[in-house]
């Protein structure tokens, strides 16, 4: 995979976000963090959003998959959160529950599937809630 590849991947991750955060805004939802991960210590990895629903009294970790529709990957954006990834998300999820002394609260791990059509500059955006494996 060549560099250009890679920003154009990393761009298109950005823009989904971006969308997915907005998204929540919209949805009353309070945006704590964007791309969390640990700083010291062994990388367990990184979440996307961490949002808190009022409403709900519920701390949202949700991690955002991104296609462009006409590119070779055409399968739905969800289908990347597989049992590893999964894994590596919970690991995630508790280290910041630990670390924002918040073992008590409701939470929950969703997904957001973005699905972009560049030629005509929309989003198909789909909220998946409290998913597992």
């Amino acid at each position: 995979m060549t560099k250009d590849k890679l920003t154009d991947i990393k761009e298109i991750g950005n823009l989904g976000e971006r969308i997915a955060a907005n998204y929540f805004r919209t949805q009353k939802c309070e945006i704590l963090e964007t791309n969390f991960e640990n700083k010291f210590g062994y990388r367990l990895g990184e979440i996307d959003i961490v949002a808190r629903d009022a409403k709900n009294n519920e701390i949202i970790f949700a991690e955002v998959k991104t296609r462009q529709k006409g590119t070779s990957n055409t399968s739905a954006p969800e289908l990347a959160i597989n049992r590893a990834k999964y894994r590596k998300l919970s690991r995630i999820i508790s280290n910041y529950l630990r670390k924002n002394k918040l073992l008590d609260c409701n939470y929950r791990l969703d997904a957001i599937a973005i699905e972009l059509d560049m030629k005509t500059r929309k989003a198909n955006l789909r909220h998946l809630k409290y998913i597992y494996y």
